[in-house]
């Protein structure tokens, strides 16, 4: 076999990251790929690195390339980072890429990416992998569409919190939801929300913000698709957000996580049993009405 590619694979503590990188980036790698490597500690944080990191670059296979590549092996701090080429024949990447993203159905609503079908008549929602989180492909996503094609009765106001590219908002409104509010952090992914929901017709009904911007007022649905220990700290907040006998659901959390999660909103909610998926989980709560269990609904 003639390789059209070396594919370099490393195991890189995260101390070395960002030096590692740097000496990839120089020999030539035309693509580098890190994927966690510590089940301690799965989500990655801004600004830090993961204890431990699963690496692969690409390079031309060139003999130039091949002997940058065993340049780099020969340095002794290397062979700490289980270095392994690989030769690998031209592949087609886009028909890979779209092989892993197939139309997938969560109860009443199906996502599809453009090069897809959907059954004919299928209530569909259309949506390309991209700049921002959600795809319907991760556990805690579907765990939250299928959530909503099953509390979405028609005419709701929803919250999504953490709206990443904005799936579960245009979900709601597309499964009957009146109007939704999608809030995140992140200036581009409300860009890339507003992108999805022209594209899925529901433009006018879906409304963005960054957290500061955001007003507040109570919603019979909300859903926070974020991490567990954001989702600790915006208990009493999310809380305020939904309605005397509203629904709430919460993802992006381990199994293991889930009794900080309990904790956090247990005074507020009377929670079901929490659904779980590939190690992930689903928390479900009915808002409490008037001051039971320490949690007032005060008027706002």
């Amino acid at each position: 076999m003639n390789p059209a590619w070396w594919q370099l694979r490393l195991l890189v503590p995260g101390r070395d990251l960002a030096a590692v990188e740097e000496d990839l980036l120089a020999a030539g790698a035309e693509a580098i790929t890190w994927l966690e490597d510590d089940d301690t500690a799965p989500v990655f944080v801004d600004g830090e690195y993961w204890p431990w990191n699963r690496g692969e670059a690409l390079f031309t296979a060139t003999a130039a390339a091949r002997q940058r590549i065993d340049a780099l092996l020969a340095q002794k701090a290397w062979l700490e980072y289980q270095p392994q080429v690989e030769a690998l024949a031209e592949q087609d990447w886009v028909a890979q890429t779209q092989a892993a993203f197939p139309a997938q159905q969560f109860g009443r609503l199906w996502v599809v990416p453009h090069w897809a079908d959907a059954p004919v008549d299928a209530l569909t929602l259309r949506l390309d992998p991209g700049r921002a989180f959600g795809t319907g492909s991760h556990a805690t996503t579907a765990l939250c569409l299928e959530f909503l094609s099953e509390a979405i009765q028609g005419g709701e106001t929803v919250l999504d919190y953490g709206c990443g590219s904005g799936i579960l908002a245009i979900a709601a409104l597309l499964l009957g939801a009146k109007t939704a509010l999608g809030v995140d952090t992140d200036p581009v992914a409300l860009e890339v929300a507003r992108e999805n929901a022209e594209q899925n017709g529901v433009s006018s009904q879906l409304f963005l913000a960054l957290p500061e911007a955001e007003k507040e007022q109570r919603y019979p649905v909300v859903v926070a698709n974020i991490l567990a220990a954001p989702l600790v700290d915006l208990a009493p907040r999310l809380a305020r957000r939904v309605q005397a006998g509203g629904k709430i659901a919460l993802s992006g959390l381990l199994v293991e996580q889930e009794p900080l999660l309990l904790a956090a909103y247990a005074p507020y909610f009377s929670l079901r049993p929490a659904q779980r998926r590939d190690g992930w989980s689903l928390l479900v709560g009915e808002r409490f009405v008037g001051e039971e269990n320490g949690s007032p609904m005060s008027t706002l």
